[in-house]
């Protein structure tokens, strides 16, 4: 508990619940602090240097240790609760519930190659075009209408 002589002001208080509940150092500045007319640089460097501060880095990491504990599932209990199936699975002699416990924990522990999401399709770039029609209104014309067009061979009348 922060103590009388380390009093924190309103928005410096705001800054470590923001920080607290996981945004960004620069985005929780923006959140306390009028930083409309502020470069980017600038709040980073001056929510850095918050962040340095002993007073404002107590806070959070008390606000961030309340919430720990208010959490109903945490890391720490998904690894134990994997490793029991893991033993459950072994003394079973179930394989397919091993390997899928090991899965999972190398999953959560980064050990597994990072996923590429490919994004374009026979070496033709994915790239949208929008385009806005204006027409007369009534019938089947609409007064405005937009599309999305994509490369002829991902259009199809069955996707309409």
């Amino acid at each position: 508990m922060i103590q009388p002589s380390m009093r924190l002001t309103a928005k410096q208080a705001a800054f470590c619940e923001h920080i607290a509940a996981g945004k960004t150092q620069a985005d929780s500045y923006r959140a306390a602090y009028d930083a409309s007319s502020m470069k980017d640089s600038t709040v980073w460097a001056r929510a850095s240097e918050l962040m340095a501060y002993s007073k404002v880095a107590g806070r959070v990491e008390e606000l961030r240790a309340a919430l720990a504990k208010k959490e109903l599932w945490t890391r720490e209990r998904s690894i134990k609760k994997l490793i029991k199936a893991l033993n459950i699975s072994k003394k079973d002699r179930n394989a397919s519930g091993m390997i899928n416990a090991i899965k999972e924990l190398n999953a959560m522990h980064g050990f597994n190659a990072p996923e590429k999401i490919d994004l374009t399709t026979n070496g033709e770039s994915f790239k949208p075009m929008i385009i806005t029609v204006s027409g007369p209104a009534g019938g089947d014309n609409l007064e405005k209408a937009t599309a999305i067009l994509l490369p002829k061979k991902h259009l199809s009348t069955e996707n309409l």
